[in-house]
C-alpha cells in the first residue's frame, strides 16, 4: 500500500494533484488537500509531477501497483 505524505506548511491547496489523479486518492476538505483513499493509489506519482512546488509538497512512497501510468514505467 502507498504511503502519501502532504507537507501542509508548504501546500498551497491549488488542487493540481487532485485533478491529476485518476483514482480519487486525493480530495479537498476545508480548503486543504487530504488523502481520501490511499488504498486506491497505484504510485504513478502524477500528483508529485504536477505539484508546482520544488520539491513537491506531496510525497508518495511505495511500489507501483498498476499499469495505468506510462510516464513512470517499471523497468
Amino acid at each position: 500500500m502507498a504511503q502519501i505524505e502532504i507537507n501542509y506548511r508548504r501546500c498551497k491547496g491549488c488542487g493540481k494533484c487532485i485533478s491529476s489523479c485518476n483514482y480519487g486518492v486525493l480530495e479537498i476538505l476545508d480548503e486543504m488537500v487530504v488523502v481520501a483513499s490511499s488504498g486506491k493509489c497505484t504510485v504513478c506519482m502524477k500528483c508529485m509531477d504536477v505539484c508546482p512546488l520544488n520539491p513537491p509538497a506531496i510525497r508518495v512512497i511505495g511500489e507501483r501497483t498498476g499499469d495505468s501510468c506510462t510516464l513512470h514505467k517499471k523497468e
